[in-house]
């Protein structure tokens, strides 16, 4: 019995593109409080970290989408 082709499977959304905006505000929070930790104010530096990390999981995020629709 021959396998189907390649173009037989659903398209599946890349598991980086899901991941991507938990791991970035996660990791934006850790070296942002550990930088603010180093410069004198870690509340502030977690804040601003996270909102980079965020900001940085919704560009991945969205080039996810992009490959995931390049797919269909």
């Amino acid at each position: 019995m021959a396998a189907p082709p390649p173009n037989d499977r659903p398209p599946r959304f890349p598991r980086w593109g899901a991941w991507a905006l938990p791991v970035g505000g996660l990791w934006g929070t850790v070296i942002g409080v550990g930088l603010g930790f180093l410069l004198g104010n870690a509340m502030i530096g977690g804040a601003i970290g996270a909102g980079l990390g965020i900001g940085v999981g919704l560009a991945l995020f969205a080039a996810a989408i992009v490959i995931a629709s390049d797919d269909l």
